[in-house]
C-alpha cells in the first residue's frame, strides 16, 4: 500500500461501473489510478473522485499488464465544492488542470506545480482577486516552474538594461527599443509590467497574488502570458478555448443587465 495525497485532474470511464483517474500527487507526481465500482451509489471514494478534489489517498500497484495504480481509500481534505457549482470557477479550474495535465510527467513528483494549482484553485474558490489575476499568475509560475522563465535582466541582443521594450514569446527574452524590430513575436510590456513579472517568478508561496496594479495591465498581461506558455510548451489547451468562451458570455450578460 501507498500512502500519498493528491488532486482529481481527471477522469474517464472504464468498464460498466469503474473510472481511471488521473491525478497529480505530492509523492509520485502524475499518475492514473483505476477507482473500481467508483460510478456507483455505494463507492465509499465519491466525494474524492470528484474534479479538483484533495484527498490523502492510499493506492497500491497491482500486477497486471496496464500497470496502473488501484484506488483504495481517499479521504478528502478539501473538496473545492464551491469551484464546481460556478460556471465561471469550474472554466478557469479545468483550465488550470488541463495545462498542469500537459506539463508535469507520469511518475515524476514536482511539488512546487501542485501547490501552485491548490493555491490557485483556492484563490479561484474564495475569490481573493480577479480571475484574470490569478490566471495570469498561474501562467507565469508555471511557465517558471517548468524551467522557463523569461530572462528579464538585460537585452537577448546587445545585452543592455536600459529601455527595455518587449518579451519574445518564442525565446523567452526581453529585447530594447532599439534590438526588437528584427525579431517576431515580440510583446510590448512596460517596466511596471516586467517587474510584475519577477515578482510572480520570485515570491514564495500565496504571496504571488500579493502585488497591486489595474485591471487593464492584468488584462493584457493575460493575453501575454497565455501566449508565452502556449509557445513555451508548444500546444494549444481546449479548455482556454472554452474558458474564453464562458467569460465572453459572462461580459454580455453583464452589459444587458447594465
Amino acid at each position: 500500500m501507498i500512502k500519498t495525497s493528491g488532486i482529481v485532474l481527471k477522469t474517464t470511464r472504464y468498464g460498466e461501473t469503474s473510472l481511471i483517474v488521473t491525478l497529480l500527487t505530492r509523492d509520485f507526481g502524475k499518475v492514473s489510478a483505476i477507482a473500481n465500482n467508483a460510478r456507483t451509489n455505494r463507492s465509499r471514494m465519491l466525494a474524492g473522485l470528484q474534479l479538483f478534489a484533495y484527498s490523502e489517498i492510499v493506492m497500491y500497484k497491482a500486477k497486471s499488464k496496464n500497470g496502473l495504480y488501484h484506488l483504495d481509500e481517499m479521504n478528502v481534505l478539501h473538496g473545492f465544492d464551491g469551484i464546481r457549482t460556478d460556471l465561471d470557477k469550474t472554466a478557469y479550474a479545468s483550465y488550470f488542470s488541463e495545462a498542469t495535465l500537459g506539463a508535469v510527467a507520469e511518475d515524476s513528483p514536482d511539488e512546487e506545480l501542485l501547490t501552485l494549482l491548490l493555491n490557485s484553485l483556492f484563490a479561484i474558490e474564495k475569490e481573493l482577486c480577479s480571475f484574470e489575476k490569478i490566471k495570469t499568475v498561474f501562467e507565469w509560475r508555471m511557465a517558471a516552474e517548468l524551467g522557463y522563465a523569461p530572462d528579464l535582466e538585460r537585452c537577448g541582443a546587445c545585452g543592455t538594461n536600459d529601455k527595455i521594450f518587449g518579451l519574445s514569446l518564442g525565446e523567452g527574452t526581453v529585447f530594447c527599443d532599439d534590438c526588437q524590430g528584427s525579431h517576431q513575436g515580440v510583446a510590448k510590456l512596460s517596466s511596471v509590467m516586467l517587474k510584475i513579472i519577477g515578482y510572480i517568478i520570485g515570491a514564495e508561496g500565496k504571496k504571488i497574488f500579493s502585488f497591486d496594479t489595474n485591471e487593464k495591465t492584468v488584462s493584457y498581461l493575460s493575453r501575454v502570458s497565455e501566449a508565452y506558455l502556449s509557445a513555451q510548451l508548444d500546444r494549444e489547451f481546449k479548455t482556454l478555448s472554452y474558458l474564453k468562451k464562458v467569460t465572453a458570455l459572462g461580459d454580455i450578460n453583464n452589459a444587458n443587465k447594465d
